[in-house]
């Protein structure tokens, strides 16, 4: 009996020792508190910071509650920033000349920013699943939201702006390319200059030209906010 005491007392030490070891619960919220406060909220634009593997732990498990912001800016850097980037790179006309060679590119460039609006929908409805899991207490939980605010839900609503105003400009780019193939014989074109005998069908070219140019700065605006919201300018 004496020797079973003495264990169960080793190892009751032993626990306790091990839990001395480490923050407790409300240290490791403090540290995760002051980190959401310090290193995002009072900082400009949409940084993503990552804590190192002390800092980390000293989280405790709610380093697992920042992995869910983290996680959902991988995900969308991956699924909607760097293919936005180079589509919007490989589809920019240098002509119109170059618009009517390659319709069919930008047909599929425009097609392309489709699926980039459904990834960029299934990526934030994951996060916000995961967010939906956590279980905070409310000091934390209303500092969480409002990084999570900043790093999640502006930055996903700005970048959604993005997706109509882009297709109504490679609308309005093919509607130009089609109009002039579907009158080739009566419509020269050498570079961006266009030569249009006909009074109607000028009309007509010119009305497609001034939509494309319009749409056009409705979608530079609009990647315009999206750097502004990314750099805090």
């Amino acid at each position: 009996m004496q020797v079973r005491l003495r264990s169960l007392l080793a190892c009751l030490f032993a626990v306790l020792l091990l839990a001395a070891c480490g923050p407790s619960e409300p240290d490791q919220r403090k540290a995760f508190i002051g980190f959401l406060q310090t290193d995002i909220l009072a900082r400009p634009g949409v940084r993503v910071p990552r804590p190192d593997a002390e800092k980390q732990k000293s989280f405790g498990d709610y380093a697992g509650h920042y992995a869910v912001i983290q996680r959902f800016h991988e995900r969308m850097n991956t699924t909607v920033g760097k293919p936005m980037q180079e589509a919007t790179a490989k589809a920019a006309p240098r002509s119109i000349e170059d618009i009517v060679a390659r319709k069919s590119e930008i047909a599929a460039v425009r097609a392309g920013f489709g699926q980039m609006r459904q990834a960029l929908d299934a990526t934030l409805a994951a996060a916000e699943s995961e967010r939906a899991a956590l279980k905070q207490p409310e000091d934390l939980a209303k500092v969480y939201a409002s990084a999570y605010q900043k790093l999640v839900t502006e930055p996903a609503a700005t970048v959604r702006e993005v997706f109509p105003v882009t297709d109504e400009t490679f609308a309005a780019i093919l509607a130009l390319a089609e109009l002039i193939e579907a009158n080739k014989a009566a419509i020269r074109v050498s570079g961006s200059q266009v030569d249009v005998r006909n009074p109607t069908l000028r009309n007509k070219v010119q009305a497609a030209l001034t939509a494309m140019n319009t749409k056009q700065s409705a979608m530079t605006a609009a990647q315009q906010r999206v750097r502004q919201m990314v750099y805090g300018n």
